[in-house]
C-alpha cells in the first residue's frame, strides 16, 4: 500500500480502521467495570490494584516483541493474532469463579491482548494519516477508542444489574469478535522488511532525548488516567455516589466533541501550545475528584475529557515525528507501553494508598505527579518534525 500522498484523511481505509478500533475498544472498555467483579468475589482495593497491575504489566511486556513484529511481520498479522486472544480472554472470564492463580492467568492473557491491540491500532493509523494532519488524524481516529469508554461502562452497568456478570462477559466477547472479523478486511500497510510503504530502509536515527521526555509524559498521564478509570467505580460505590456511567459517558462525549470541533487546532497553533495546558487541566481535575459530589463530577468529567481529547493524539503525533518510518511500529509501541506502564506501576501503589490512607490522598498524589511531569515537558520543549517520512 502507498503511504498517504495528499492531505486526504477521511478515506475508506481510514473509516474501516476506525470501525475495527471502535469494536475492539468496546470490548476493552468493559474492563473498566471489572473491579466490581473482583469486589463481588471478595477482593479489596489492594486486590483491585493488584489485578489491574497484572493487566498493565502484561500489556507493557507485550510491547517488547509486538513493536518489532509490527515493523517486521506487518501490522495485519499482529492485529489478527491479538484480536483472537482478546476474544479468548473474555470467553475465559466466564469460568472466573474465585480469586486464584487461574484467574490471574486470565487477567494476564487479557492484558497481552489489550496491550498488543492498543499499539497496533495506532501504528496502523500512523501509516494512513497524512503527515500534515497528524494531530487531527490521531484525534479523529482516537474518537473511536474514546467513545467506548463512555458506552462500555454504561452498557456494562445495565447488563450487570439486570442480567449478571455472565451476560456482561458475553457481550464484551461479542464486541471483540466483531472487531476481529472486521480486521480481516484491512489491507497491510507495511513492507515485508519493516516500516510503512514509502520509507527509507536503514534509516535508524532518531531524537532519543526528545523521545524519552515524551515517553515520560505518557507514563504519568497514563497513571493519572488509570486513577480515574480503575478507582472511580469502587470509590463511588463505597461512598454512596452510585453509578459512574454518567461520568464516563460525559468524559467520552466531551473528548469526542473536542476532537470533532477543533481537531485541527493543535496542528495550526502548535502541538506543545495545546499539550501543556491540556495536561495541566487534567492534573487539576484528577486531584479534585474526591472533593466533590455527583453534580461537580459532571464538570470534572468535561474538563478531564477535554484535556484527554487533546493530550493523547498530540503525544502520538510528537512521538511519531521523532523517529524514521522503519521504527514507527516500535515508537508507537513504546508510547502505548509507557502509557500502560503508568497503569502497571500506579495501580498497586494507588490501591495501597487508597486502602491505607484515603481516596483523597490517592487522587491528590496522582494529580501532583502529572503536574510535575507537565512542568518538565514544558521546560524540555520536544519539537515535531513533520518532514520525516
Amino acid at each position: 500500500m502507498d503511504a498517504p500522498s495528499s492531505d486526504a484523511l477521511f478515506t475508506r481505509r481510514f473509516w474501516l480502521a476506525c470501525a475495527v478500533h471502535f469494536c475492539g475498544g468496546m470490548g476493552i472498555s468493559f474492563y473498566i467495570l471489572f473491579p466490581l467483579f473482583v469486589r463481588h468475589l471478595g477482593g479489596t482495593e489492594v486486590t483491585i490494584g493488584l489485578y489491574a497491575g497484572l493487566t498493565g504489566a502484561a500489556a507493557v511486556l507485550a510491547r517488547i516483541p509486538v513493536g518489532r513484529f509490527l515493523d517486521t511481520l506487518g501490522r495485519r498479522r499482529v492485529l489478527l493474532s491479538a484480536g483472537f486472544l482478546h476474544v479468548a480472554a473474555w470467553l475465559g472470564f466466564l469460568a472466573f469463579k474465585s480469586i486464584s492463580v487461574g484467574s490471574a492467568a486470565l487477567v494476564v492473557a487479557y492484558g497481552l491482548a489489550a496491550g498488543s491491540l492498543f499499539a497496533t491500532y495506532f501504528t496502523y493509523a500512523s501509516d494512513i494519516i497524512p503527515l500534515t494532519r497528524r494531530s487531527e488524524g490521531f484525534a479523529m481516529f482516537g474518537i473511536w477508542g474514546m467513545l467506548p469508554n463512555g458506552l462500555g461502562p454504561w452498557i456494562g452497568e445495565k447488563l450487570i444489574a439486570h442480567a449478571g456478570f455472565q451476560a456482561y462477559f458475553l457481550v464484551a466477547a461479542s464486541f471483540a469478535l466483531l472487531s476481529l472479523g472486521l480486521s480481516v478486511f484491512l489491507p497491510e500497510t507495511a513492507h515485508r522488511g519493516g516500516g510503512p510503504a514509502g520509507t527509507v530502509e536503514g534509516d535508524a536515527t532518531f531524537r532519543s532525548r526528545e523521545l524519552l521526555v515524551l515517553l515520560g509524559g505518557a507514563f504519568t498521564f497514563g497513571l493519572a488516567v488509570e486513577s480515574v478509570f480503575v478507582f472511580l467505580a469502587p470509590f463511588s460505590y463505597a461512598f454512596g455516589h452510585g453509578s459512574v456511567g454518567f461520568f464516563f459517558m460525559t468524559y467520552a462525549c466531551t473528548a469526542a466533541a473536542i476532537r470533532v470541533v477543533s481537531g485541527r487546532l493543535p496542528d495550526r497553533l502548535g502541538l506543545r501550545r495545546v499539550l501543556i495546558p491540556a495536561l495541566l487541566v487534567y492534573s487539576v481535575g484528577v486531584a479534585a475528584i474526591p472533593y466533590g459530589d455527583r453534580p461537580l463530577w459532571a464538570a470534572l468529567a468535561v474538563l478531564c475529557g477535554a484535556a484527554h481529547g487533546y493530550a493523547f493524539p498530540i503525544l502520538n503525533a510528537l512521538v511519531v515525528a521523532q523517529v524514521p518510518g522503519t521504527y514507527r511500529g516500535r515508537a508507537v509501541s513504546w508510547l502505548t507501553a509507557m502509557f500502560d506502564l503508568g497503569h502497571t506501576i500506579g495501580n498497586p501503589v494507588l490501591g495501597v494508598v487508597a486502602h491505607a490512607l484515603s481516596y483523597r490522598a490517592m487522587y491528590r498524589a496522582s494529580g501532583t505527579v502529572l503536574l510535575v511531569t507537565t512542568i518538565l515537558l514544558w521546560w524540555q520543549r520536544p519539537k515535531p518534525d513533520v518532514g520525516r517520512p
